[in-house]
């Protein structure tokens, strides 16, 4: 039994990705030892250039953590390396049994990372200076410094 993503926080993405990494997406990932408790699934598409979500769960009764959903391309104008993208990130806001809130570039990083770790895939990390509440690390920046740039 899966648990999916109740109330989840979004946030549209334009993450091409390519046809290489889609057939892993596809394929997806089931733990292959008992301590290992990730699972990444995706949706079967109806046609082999459909469009899928690739869930992706965590413990042992999977509760779904993050949700990538993408389209396919037009296979005749499409580009090998430009083959998908990923359009809309789901998350859970909060980590299981913590209080602190995950941001929008941090299950983008989440998924970044899970996707090339258990998939083989070749995704590049988020840029954190496109995101404005975040320092050159990727951290939130304190409230005094975004009031003191403010001023």
């Amino acid at each position: 039994m899966v648990i999916p993503l109740a109330s989840p926080a979004t946030a549209e993405w334009d993450r091409t990705i390519s046809q290489e990494d889609y057939n892993k997406i596809l394929k997806g990932y089931n733990g292959r030892t008992m301590e290992d408790k990730w699972k990444l699934k995706a949706d079967t598409p109806e046609t082999p250039q459909g469009n899928t979500t690739l869930h992706i769960y965590f413990g042992w009764d999977p509760h779904e953590r993050i949700a990538l959903d993408i389209v396919v391309g037009d296979a005749s104008r499409t580009d090998a390396k430009d083959w998908a993208t990923i359009v809309k990130i789901s998350w859970a806001e909060e980590e299981l049994g913590m209080k602190e809130q995950i941001s929008e570039y941090d299950a983008k990083t989440s998924a970044i990372n899970l996707c090339n770790h258990f998939l083989d895939m070749k995704l590049e990390d988020e840029d954190p200076d496109e995101y404005e509440d975040l320092d050159e690390d990727g951290k939130p920046v304190e409230e005094e410094k975004k009031e003191g740039k403010q001023k």
